[in-house]
């Protein structure tokens, strides 16, 4: 007690100036008198389950309820845009993948690349050469013999309620080249009711004494699911 007050008097000047606890009489008085502390505080969080962490912007701290209690972070309401909850999306899979097709009328081998992969837009190419073995089965071309392939296959939503499908598939031959391209759009009119609409257009290069030959088609159904 002795060396409070001689500090106060004959001591260093932190010791006479007032304390926030206590700003109407000196810090070495308000410490001596138990009124003030000069240990720093700790802060802890309220919330359950948390991290020890210091206060952010979404943060603040708790007034102590009496001098000397320690002082602990208050959870505020976060705002709106941090509130946002998004879906994580991490592609486990590998971008690019090797394939290889066999059957009665063809085989072939391809290289397939996922150019674009979000959660709305999904963009696939490949690209492979091979042997026809049946002329015009799968919409290939009228002459068995070497062929390259390319296909290319994109899948766009817009919202929750549409999704844009288009695929483009192409076999160059000997003779001639087949192009083969599908659109389709698919609408949730209601949570059961589906309207499917396809659109597919067929090009061959050797039809028609060679001078090609176009065909198109489409499609609108209903769909109700039980």
């Amino acid at each position: 007690m002795f060396a409070v007050w001689w500090l106060a008097f004959a001591g260093l000047p932190v010791f006479q100036q007032p304390l926030p606890e206590s700003p109407e009489e000196p810090a070495a008085f308000a410490v001596a008198a138990g009124r003030a502390a000069l240990r720093m505080p700790c802060y802890a969080l309220a919330c359950k389950d948390a991290e020890w962490a210091g206060p952010s912007r979404y943060t603040r701290l708790r007034r102590p309820a009496s001098p000397g209690t320690i002082p602990q972070l208050q959870p505020l309401r976060v705002a709106a845009i941090a509130s946002r909850r998004y879906p994580l999306y991490s592609p486990a899979s590998r971008r690019d993948w090797h394939a290889f097709h066999g059957s009665d009328s063809r085989f072939d081998t391809r290289i397939g690349y996922e150019a674009i992969r979000t959660p709305d837009t999904q963009l696939r190419v490949e690209m492979g050469t091979g042997y026809r073995l049946q002329p015009y089965a799968d919409f290939g071309t009228a002459v068995p013999g070497p062929i390259a392939r390319g296909n290319l296959q994109l899948s766009r939503s817009f919202g929750e309620r549409a999704q844009l499908t288009q695929r483009v598939q192409v076999e160059a031959g000997r003779e001639n080249t087949t192009l083969r391209q599908t659109l389709g759009v698919d609408l949730e009119l209601r949570p059961q009711w589906t309207l499917h609409s396809d659109f597919e257009l067929r090009h061959d290069t050797f039809a028609n004494d060679g001078k090609g030959v176009t065909d198109s088609e489409g499609s609108l159904r209903l769909q109700y699911s039980f």
